[in-house]
């Protein structure tokens, strides 16, 4: 690693004018893609570093592990690593725009003889956007170890039964990989798929009759196809079945990261969600991440994604994830990359982004920005049923001879046998999933509700949107979220002022709750529903009667903080089980295709550490709900 710290902040302060533009959408990470030749060498290079890594990934989503105690700090996987063959791909290099006017981040630029000649654009990495095909027919073992936990985690160790479906499942993938300035790699996405066939297969497989005998063999399992099934789009029938969804602010790599993951994974596997959306992760160095030499093992150390990953799939969580970086900021250690992240156990079959507008001179809308979207695809197994036309051609036949009466009745009695064909059909449902990080500024973070609303009804219901927004209830940005609160009129008269399409205003009446375009809160929902009259009025009056205390500094009671807060809803912050306010969402859209069923708040208790100092997973608490989709 060289000196790079001291070239960003000298280039810094050398190259960011003072006098910035509006609010810009255009700032930040940039850059155009363009087409990879699939045969160059810069992407053989890569994918003869990155090949075990992605087929590490295949193993831990594949993969079924059992549990054990004791285990040491450090343990060795052995699995296959089958050859990788690119089907399509891009790359993006990718900039630092420091003010969304074309001033990137510069590094000095020398001559063949050393001397300095002036500055250049310095490209922060490179992303690979790429599709892959996994030849499980070409393969070499490769023993693995892991640095992932810690000497107190009880967790998981051997694996059984993994062969057919590493061979079977999972043969397409859909990638991206990052390579940053200092050249080390991590995935950036990770999205199993068996349904990248031509659509002529896909349409010849449809036609194809269920193999009851071709079974599942993890339930957990994502993106698998069985290839014997009808595969129909569920737009009118009911589809009842439930979905959970999460949202959790990691509190990136803040102390003690070793030990708040663990309690992390361990809320999320007792919950189980379906779908979660990360805030705060982040690609960067920090302060107790192991170093290493190979810049793929630094890579992972550096992406708080791939710790969260390994560690669920451990736990027999499996996901497909995708993660997008949003903020970039340079430090003492270098750049430091913070971003947003959605993990499914359901098939993605889209994923989009945009970046939110800031405006760069004030100090609390400095960071960038974004909104990211996920489609996912649920998939259910059900019987079709076909009815058999030749029965009625042998009614008609009996009442135009009745001599043969007894006879056809005869036939009749054979083909109601068959009259009903049951077909295995597979149905499914597409929900459009969001996620974001809101700016602290006023102003900021009304920009973002307005720009991420308008996006969001860009797409089909249902909508799901979650995330920490950096703002209480009351606040203008979350009631217009709601349809409670005009931002127009706010944005007519500055909108003429937005660069670059900061401010995308396709949908004038997106905030009138007439056109249903508003969201609904869920905790809301839920608190104020008959169901919870009972459970809130208990809590209001134990805060009452404790002066509105709920626990003592340091000392918790383990009943409350387990409990989901049916009074205020409470998120932040989660020091001492005392949050004070409720910063955290999870938002639905207006229409009857989710119906909430069920609400919680998690993340509120603490563990000691080795010096009997509480910690917690995050400094937020987790928010989830779940829904029955009609």
């Amino acid at each position: 690693m060289y000196h790079f710290s001291i070239i960003l902040f000298a280039t810094i302060l050398l190259f960011i004018n003072n006098t910035f533009s509006e609010p810009t959408s255009n700032a930040g990470i940039v850059g155009e893609f363009e087409s990879l030749s699939l045969d160059s060498k810069e992407l053989n290079r890569l994918l003869n570093q990155i090949e075990p890594t992605i087929n590490l990934h295949r193993y831990f989503y594949l993969n079924k592990f059992q549990k054990v105690d004791n285990l040491k700090n450090q343990i060795k996987y052995i699995y296959p690593i089958f050859e990788l063959q690119v089907i399509e791909g891009k790359l993006q290099k990718q900039f630092l725009s420091l003010n969304g006017n074309g001033d990137n981040l510069k590094q000095p630029a020398y001559n063949s003889y050393g001397h300095h000649i002036g500055y250049q654009d310095f490209q922060i990495g490179t992303l690979y956007d790429l599709t892959l095909f996994v030849d499980t027919t070409i393969q070499q073992s490769k023993q693995y170890e892991t640095f992932l936990r810690n000497q107190t985690t009880t967790t998981i160790i051997e694996d059984f039964k993994s062969k057919r479906i590493l061979e079977s499942k999972c043969r397409y993938l859909s990638i991206k990989l990052f390579k940053d300035y200092l050249k080390l790699i991590t995935i950036q996405q990770f999205i199993c798929n068996d349904n990248q066939q031509s659509q002529q297969q896909q349409q010849q497989e449809e036609n194809n009759k269920y193999n009851n005998n071709d079974k599942d063999i993890l339930s957990t399992i994502s993106s698998t196809n069985n290839n014997n099934l009808y595969t129909t789009t569920n737009n009118n029938n009911n589809f009842n079945e439930t979905i959970k969804i999460m949202s959790y602010n990691t509190w990136n790599f803040n102390e003690p990261w070793k030990d708040r993951r663990i309690l992390m994974a361990d809320l999320i596997e007792k919950e189980s969600p379906d779908v979660i959306s990360f805030q705060e992760l982040r690609f960067s160095a920090w302060d107790s991440e192991m170093k290493s030499t190979n810049p793929i093992k630094m890579g992972e150390e550096r992406n708080q994604v791939q710790h969260l990953f390994k560690l669920l799939g451990e736990r027999n969580l499996k996901y497909n994830f995708v993660y997008l970086p949003s903020m970039v900021y340079p430090t003492n250690s270098g750049l430091q990359f913070e971003g947003l992240s959605i993990f499914s156990k359901h098939e993605i079959s889209n994923t989009d982004s945009i970046k939110l507008s800031r405006d760069i001179k004030k100090n609390d809308d400095s960071h960038q920005r974004s909104c990211l979207r996920v489609e996912i695809n649920l998939k259910k197994k059900q019987q079709h049923q076909q009815h058999n036309n030749n029965n009625n051609n042998n009614n008609n036949n009996n009442n135009n001879n009745n001599n043969n009466n007894n006879n056809n009745n005869n036939n009749n009695n054979n083909n109601n046998e068959n009259e009903n064909n049951y077909q295995h059909m597979v149905i499914s449902k597409k929900i459009n999933i969001f996620t974001s990080h809101f700016s602290l500024e006023t102003d900021g973070s009304k920009r973002n509700a307005y720009e991420s609303l308008n996006w969001i009804n860009s797409f089909r219901k249902p909508h799901l949107f979650m995330g920490d927004f950096n703002l209480e209830p009351n606040e203008n940005a979350i009631q217009f979220l709601l349809g409670n609160y005009d931002i127009n009129n706010y944005y007519k008269q500055q909108q003429h002022n937005a660069i670059g399409g900061g401010i995308n205003n396709n949908n004038n009446n997106n905030n009138n709750k007439n056109n249903n375009n508003h969201l609904i809160d869920t905790w809301v929902e839920f608190s104020n529903h008959p169901s919870q009259e009972n459970e809130k009025n208990r809590q209001l009056q134990f805060i009452k009667d404790n002066n509105g205390l709920v626990g003592v500094a340091g000392i918790e009671d383990t009943d409350r903080c387990k409990e989901t807060d049916l009074v205020n809803g409470f998120t932040f912050p989660t020091l001492y089980s005392k949050p004070s306010k409720r910063i955290d969402f999870l938002l639905r859209s207006n229409d009857q295709i989710l119906s909430l069923i069920d609400f919680k708040i998690g993340g509120r208790c603490s563990k000691l550490s080795p010096f009997n100092s509480p910690f917690y997973a995050s400094d937020h608490t987790s928010v989830m709900a779940t829904f029955k989709i009609n």
